[in-house]
């Protein structure tokens, strides 16, 4: 079972955590192959029929859908496939916050970016600040003229 390229993921906003971009049942999986790094449909169907009522059948479905739609890696082991993360949350948050963010620039440009670093500003350490002076100092360099 192949994975299919993976498309740009839907966006809630009035959701909370990961099911900003999936549905619950596919959070929970997600969590659960994430936190384990691996997985077949009966190891993610134990550990989340414990949670809630749920039939084998429809954890199976999720974890091919999740497969087709490019976020699963399958690969056959013996009798049952083993469904393995395509990447760690980490790099898949960064890529729904890229997405996310992207959209939201193309569609409202300059006064959504200032209203982005004013709220990072308000809220970060000097760390970051720090961080951010030297990314708009280096910014200002490169469209200096002669450079």
């Amino acid at each position: 079972m192949a994975a299919r390229r993976r498309r740009s993921p839907v966006f809630r906003p009035q959701e909370k955590g990961l099911r900003k971009v999936f549905g619950e049942l596919e959070a929970a999986v997600m969590e659960w192959l994430w936190a384990h790094g691996a997985g077949t449909v009966g190891d993610v169907y134990q550990a989340l029929a414990g949670q809630r009522e749920l039939a084998y059948t429809t954890v199976k479905t999720v974890m091919e859908r999740l497969a087709a739609k490019g976020y699963l890696r399958c690969d056959k082991r013996q009798r049952a496939y083993l469904y393995t993360p395509v990447q760690s949350r980490e790099a898949f948050l960064r890529q729904v916050g890229k997405a996310v963010v992207g959209g939201l620039l193309r569609d409202f440009g300059a006064p959504l970016a200032a209203h982005l670093l004013e709220e990072t500003v308000r809220q970060c350490d000097l760390e970051t600040l720090e961080r951010l002076q030297a990314l708009i100092e280096a910014r200002r360099a490169a469209q200096e003229p002669g450079q």
